[in-house]
């Protein structure tokens, strides 16, 4: 993961450099409107922020996958903000979802994407459609392997902004010097090593951390290094602990903490087992950019636990001999086709 820290610097700079006012727009006009935001890949979880920040200031905000936006009817989508977020704008479950959006809704269709060379068929759907709203952020040096590190870091980043123009970027562009904490609950440390065992990560967040539990556990499913269930700090409490409790050998428990959650993430450790395996990744800030600082954390934290257990993120380990190629190219498009829209009468 040594090219996420490469390149930290300059993709933060090239998102700090850019005009984002077109996006701006789309987010704060018609705030009545709900949002849905679909997203796929390395670019899933920018939705999952995007609905945080558009819930936290205006009114409802959902991120779904294309499949469940074949769930929505045309009056839902005629009646909200639609939102893709693609890197290059090819994605065939996007291109899909996208005809559908521009067919019923058009004015209020926008898509997010650092590419906009000849595949990016996204801007040309838009473009017939007679709409501009097909929005290119030139980033260079984008590095995604097979797990996507530099594309969730641009769309934070670019979120970050738009929601509060006064962030600045650059100043996440140097690796912090303590990223996260790993020890046991009772404070014995622990190092990358001591993790090599967890095969199910409990992961916990609160409010800023909840698009980047998200993004975490995508990387660690995808790379094949563990499981990571995700919840939030309180459903934790109603009774998930009892895995915890059952499987302290093999499972660790991460906590994202901002400042609303220290006393939340405090009472928690008071009830965990001594020997409770914890990750914590903390961020000082309580905006916008505590997201993003804990994406950055989040990553450093994955690809210090990938060397430790000999995985390599960008072309994982396949023990099962399943053909990479295959599950992509399952039909999807043609049984939306032919299903059509989930409707009620």
């Amino acid at each position: 993961m040594n090219h996420f820290s490469e390149s930290l610097p300059d993709i933060l700079g090239q998102i700090s450099s850019s005009d984002l006012d077109s996006i701006r727009e789309f987010f704060f006009n018609d705030p009545t409107r709900p949002l849905i935001c679909t997203g796929s890949g390395g670019a899933e979880t920018a939705g999952d922020f995007a609905a945080l920040l558009y819930g936290a200031r205006y009114g409802v905000g959902d991120s779904i996958s294309p499949l469940t936006f074949n769930s929505l009817s045309d009056n839902t989508l005629k009646s909200a903000k639609i939102l893709f977020f693609s890197k290059g704008g090819h994605n065939n479950d996007i291109i899909f979802a996208t005809k559908r959006a521009l067919e019923v809704n058009p004015e209020h269709t926008m898509a997010i994407n650092f590419y906009g060379g000849e595949r990016n068929d996204s801007r040309k759907l838009f473009l017939k459609a007679g709409s501009s709203k097909c929005i290119v952020i030139p980033v260079k040096d984008l590095h995604d392997g097979f797990v996507s590190s530099g594309t969730p870091l641009a769309y934070f980043a670019l979120l970050s902004k738009v929601f509060n123009p006064e962030t600045d970027l650059n100043k996440f562009g140097d690796i912090p010097d303590n990223p996260f904490i790993l020890s046991k609950n009772d404070g014995t440390p622990l190092s990358p090593e001591d993790f090599g065992n967890v095969g199910k990560f409990i992961t916990l967040h609160g409010s800023w951390g909840r698009p980047v539990a998200y993004n975490l556990e995508g990387k660690m499913c995808e790379s094949g290094l563990a499981l990571s269930g995700v919840y939030d700090f309180r459903n934790y409490c109603h009774g998930r602990f009892i895995y915890t409790s059952n499987h302290l050998e093999d499972s660790a428990v991460i906590m994202f903490v901002s400042p609303r959650e220290e006393d939340l993430a405090r009472r928690i450790r008071g009830f965990l087992p001594s020997d409770t395996k914890l990750v914590i990744i903390r961020t000082e800030h309580d905006s916008p950019e505590a997201s993003l600082d804990l994406l950055i954390r989040s990553t450093l934290f994955f690809g210090e636990i990938c060397e430790a257990s000999g995985v390599d993120p960008d072309s994982p380990a396949n023990h099962g001999r399943i053909d990479k190629r295959v599950p992509i190219w399952i039909p999807f498009k043609s049984e939306l086709k032919k299903l059509g829209p989930l409707t009620l009468k």
